[in-house]
């Protein structure tokens, strides 16, 4: 019997932490797959431009506040 190798591949996800059900990925597509990031630096920019446009939005008087960063975390799954 030959042994195969399957090549296991990084990713990354931003997780919210909800009081509720604690760290999660509610990240997703429009199609409402789980949205994924190639590299931890990917994942930290999009979640930097989530929050500056949470931030504007505040400012615009759209939303009454803007969620902390320390709700977030990024965490590499297989």
């Amino acid at each position: 019997m030959k042994w195969r190798y399957i090549k296991m591949t990084k990713k990354y996800e931003v997780q919210e932490f909800n009081l509720c059900g604690g760290w999660a990925n509610n990240w997703t597509f429009e199609d409402g797959k789980p949205s994924y990031f190639q590299t931890h630096k990917d994942a930290e920019i999009a979640l930097k431009w989530f929050l500056d446009d949470c931030e504007e939005e505040v400012e615009a008087g759209n939303m009454e506040d803007c969620p902390d960063r320390e709700d977030f975390r990024i965490v590499e799954v297989l």
